[in-house]
């Protein structure tokens, strides 16, 4: 039987790997609030997003806590640790995987939480899509639910087994783990599709250029980042034999939480600099404008001929017609690309054993 490397990652750069991910998205997240808070109060999305990072940084401590153990099981493994305290070492490491996978599960669907609030603020007028957005709400819900019960009792009906060493390695158990794999893994992809499907019918209806339809259908389209992330996941873990490369879990797993955080902010981020910019750009035209009426005063009392002052109105005005692209169609419609997010996992058994009223004014922009 194959065993495992327990140097496929070294220790120190697997937890490199841990706090890069979360810093990244910490960063990420921090610089939406600021944006954000330029431009508006902080919404339910944006408190989704923020109990995304917290479960991500919980995630990440208990993780870097429970690293010594795994490489040590990892080690024993591969036949370069001694056997000697591999009950301890086994019943510690699952002492911290449950509520990690917990906590992966927790990431994941609050950025699925985070989307169907903007969602509910893009569809809360049209009744059609209000009741979509409903039914997907509580499919969401009861999913996460799921996920939670799977994972309870893949181990039997006495939750204690998970924690216990070689009491969670019957071909039952073995079973059940799987099953919870397949399951979560099915309804997170299905729900990211789902999320990602809302809104196609909306974006085909809107009056812009088939260009400007195909980038908003490219950013919503990002969940399947997050869904390639889920699958490459699962398969660390559906594996046929008991030998679970757990340095290769590990990382996929926090990969996939860091990057569904990443993803569920950079479309609002995007969004919010466009109306940041755009606001500038509108100050900078209006102090121009006064300007030209000043220019166009002093041109009159000097008797310049009134077709210079014709061209420069003209010009002036080709300069704000030109200001239209593919993030104003987003500010403006209140549309906001989205991303999802992908994931989780049971047990390990150790082998051992638009409205119209909604838009804005040409010098407002609400996200």
């Amino acid at each position: 039987m194959d065993t495992i490397d327990a140097a496929t990652v070294p220790e120190d750069s697997l937890r490199a790997i841990i706090w890069t991910s979360f810093s990244t998205a910490f960063v990420l997240v921090a610089l939406r609030t600021a944006v954000r808070a330029k431009t508006s109060a902080p919404t339910v999305d944006d408190y989704c997003i923020f109990f995304a990072l917290t479960c991500l940084l919980s995630l990440c401590v208990l993780e870097t806590i429970q690293l010594p153990s795994l490489y040590y099981i990892a080690g024993v493994l591969a036949g370069t640790a001694p056997i000697v305290g591999i009950i301890e070492e086994t019943e510690r490491y699952l002492l911290f995987q449950f509520p990690i996978v917990i906590l992966f599960w927790s990431t994941l669907w609050s950025v699925k939480a985070a989307f169907l609030a903007l969602y509910w603020k893009i569809f809360r007028d049209l009744p059609a899509y209000r009741r979509v957005w409903y039914f997907l709400a509580l499919f969401c819900l009861l999913a996460y639910g799921g996920c939670l019960v799977t994972l309870t009792v893949s181990c039997g009906s006495d939750v204690k087994n998970f924690f216990g060493f070689a009491t969670c390695a019957k071909p039952e158990h073995v079973w059940a783990s799987n099953f919870s794999v397949w399951f979560s893994t099915a309804v997170d992809v299905f729900t990211d599709l789902c999320i990602m499907a809302m809104p196609l019918r909306l974006i085909y209806n809107v009056k812009v250029t088939w260009r400007q339809k195909v980038g908003l259908v490219a950013v919503f389209g990002l969940g399947f980042v997050m869904i390639a992330f889920a699958i490459i996941r699962a398969k660390q873990v559906l594996v046929e034999k008991m030998f679970v490369n757990l340095t290769l879990l590990m990382i996929w797993s926090t990969l996939a939480a860091s990057i569904s955080v990443i993803v569920g902010t950079l479309p609002a981020l995007k969004v919010l600099i466009t109306a940041h910019s755009r606001n500038s750009a509108n100050r900078s035209n209006q102090h121009s404008a006064g300007g030209s009426k000043l220019t166009a005063r002093q041109s009159i009392s000097k008797s310049v001929r009134m077709g210079s002052i014709s061209k420069e109105k003209k010009s002036m005005q080709g300069s704000l017609d030109a200001m239209g692209s593919q993030e104003e169609i987003l500010v403006q419609h209140d549309v906001k690309p989205k991303q999802t997010v992908s994931y989780s996992e049971p047990g390990i058994a150790i082998p051992y054993p638009a409205h119209p009223r909604d838009l804005p004014d040409r010098g407002q922009h609400y996200v």
